[in-house]
């Protein structure tokens, strides 16, 4: 039976809109790239595809947009090597081999601009107060990153490093103590797991982990190493030419939340807020860095100062999230008048067109395999 991993290319993040989608796409033999503006139907476009390629049994990853939690910024059919993504703003995606590798599907072409130019002032309108909102969204969490700072800053007095080394070694042996063959051409890759989104944070580690033999979920305070020590393992796992999943912080796109080693079936992860993940499989681990490797007592000293700031992070990112929900409105209205101006039954006959070239693509693979 196929499954979907569901993943985010894209984060809305301390550092403005942050992409990876030149990791999500790099090892595509064909990419279809949906340009057209929005309410052109491009999610609707490739969700379509990707129900009938699931129903004819290919796995699939879905890249979720972080703007609209119920709408696709690409599909990628793993084993074809073949995508379809949204080449629009935020993540403007050009071709880098047009015809060979990529593909421009335009449906901006089955639209009625004379039907839009009346509209013309709304349109513009709608455009600048949507930026203005997704440029609050990033100035709030940049001053949320500040706040989150000041909390590391009181945490790191309490830190030892030589335990948190001693924990990381512990670690290393663990996971790699059974031996493992060395794989020819290792990848590495980089992808969120979640991200900020006008519904709040959202992320998919069950889903992501679901075919994980074993879990460890890292616990601890801000600047209790957790990113330091997964970044340590997954280098470990590199030099020894095992492929690594990394799966950067969607807040703080530097830190680490995140890695799968998939040919030892494990994944280490940050198990605190906003994505807090408790032992709940047979093989789950918990390590907790603030016991292990903090004297806890700076709680209780700084319990005032912590409070405060917890309060303030907890308040800047919800309000950030007011200002990505608020442009997600602004973006449904806009939507609106787009759709009124597209010609859907040519959009649905691109989109079989496109449908019959991937078919193809699946043919001469399978003919190949055989």
């Amino acid at each position: 039976m196929a499954k979907i991993k569901n993943f985010y290319a894209g984060s809305n993040s301390s550092q403005g809109f942050y992409s990876l989608y030149d990791q999500a796409i790099k090892d595509l033999d064909r990419l279809y790239i949906l340009k057209g503006g929005p309410g052109t139907g491009k999610s609707t476009f490739m969700r379509k595809i990707g129900l009938v390629m699931m129903d004819k049994g290919y796995d699939l990853e879905y890249l979720h947009c972080s703007s609209d939690n119920k709408s696709l910024d690409g599909i990628i059919i793993p084993e074809l090597k073949v995508g379809i993504v949204d080449g629009t703003a935020p993540h403007v995606i050009e071709p880098k081999y047009p015809g060979v590798v990529e593909k421009v599907v335009d449906l901006g072409a089955y639209r009625n601009d004379a039907f839009l130019a009346q509209y013309k002032n709304i349109i513009i309108s709608l455009t600048k107060d949507i930026e203005t909102n997704f440029n609050a969204a990033y100035s709030t969490m940049q001053e949320a990153k500040k706040v989150h700072l000041k909390r590391e800053e009181i945490y790191l007095r309490a830190m030892s490093f030589d335990k948190a080394d001693h924990v990381t070694q512990d670690l290393i042996r663990s996971i790699f103590h059974i031996p493992f063959t060395k794989e020819e051409n290792p990848t590495v890759t980089k992808k969120f797991f979640g991200a900020a989104t006008p519904k709040g944070a959202v992320n998919f580690i069950d889903n992501i982990t679901e075919d994980v033999t074993r879990r460890y979920i890292i616990k601890g305070r801000p600047g209790s190493g957790k990113s330091t020590l997964m970044k340590k393992i997954g280098a470990y796992a590199e030099a020894n030419s095992l492929s690594v999943e990394y799966y950067p912080c969607a807040f703080d796109p530097k830190s680490i939340d995140m890695i799968i080693i998939p040919s030892l079936s494990v994944a280490v992860m940050d198990g605190t807020a906003p994505h807090v993940v408790d032992p709940y499989r047979l093989n789950d681990v918990v390590v907790d860095m603030f016991t292990l490797c903090m004297d806890t007592s700076v709680e209780d000293v700084h319990s005032n100062e912590i409070g405060e700031l917890n309060t303030s992070y907890k308040n800047k990112m919800t309000l950030a999230t007011n200002f990505l929900s608020e442009a997600k409105r602004l973006h449904d209205r806009l939507e609106e008048f787009y759709m009124q101006a597209m010609d859907f039954e040519k959009v649905d006959i691109k989109r079989e067109e496109v449908l019959e070239e991937i078919l193809y693509i699946a043919t001469v693979k399978n003919n190949h395999s055989n």
